[in-house]
């Protein structure tokens, strides 16, 4: 990930959904996909931006979470709504909660000597949290309690 192209504050930015084009929910509220779009918005300047979310993996075998900044949610199919707002209808499964205000999101993962290997993203909200955990199937858990993860902190967004 580019840190440079992630936006630095977060802060009382909501995450409005989570799209993907095959989205599997179980009882538990655990998603999975191969690859999921997650729209931000900032309530202040009703700025919208969306972050592509989606799994690599490096020469030695080791599982990438790579996190693409976007101002549209492509590769969804999706149409634009002038009529009611700027924002996008999004024609893909959809999956949104109640307590959404994000207190700050961390990135998990493993520091090279070289670089970083972000692996994991935990949101943080008022009362939840939601862990991003990636694979050739990416896993996300809706939780009450916060995640313990055994990898090093890359990057804090508040």
């Amino acid at each position: 990930m580019n840190q440079s192209h992630v936006k630095k504050h977060i802060k009382n930015c909501l995450l409005v959904g989570i799209y993907a084009h095959q989205l599997f929910i179980n009882e538990k509220l655990e998603l999975t996909s191969s690859e999921f779009v997650i729209n931000l918005k900032n309530p202040v300047t009703s700025e919208s931006w969306y972050w592509r979310l989606e799994w690599s993996e490096d020469p030695k075998g080791q599982d990438l979470l790579i996190i693409h900044e976007q101002q549209t949610p492509e590769p969804l199919k999706f149409t634009t709504e002038p009529i009611i707002s700027n924002d996008y209808f999004i024609l893909n499964s959809r999956f949104s909660f109640v307590d959404n205000n994000i207190n700050q999101v961390i990135g998990y993962g493993y520091k090279d000597t070289n670089y970083e290997i972000l692996r994991s993203l935990v949101f943080e909200f008022k009362d939840s949290y939601l862990l991003v955990n990636t694979g050739p199937i990416i896993e996300m858990k809706y939780v009450k309690v916060k995640p313990k993860l055994q990898q090093d902190i890359i990057f804090t967004m508040n």
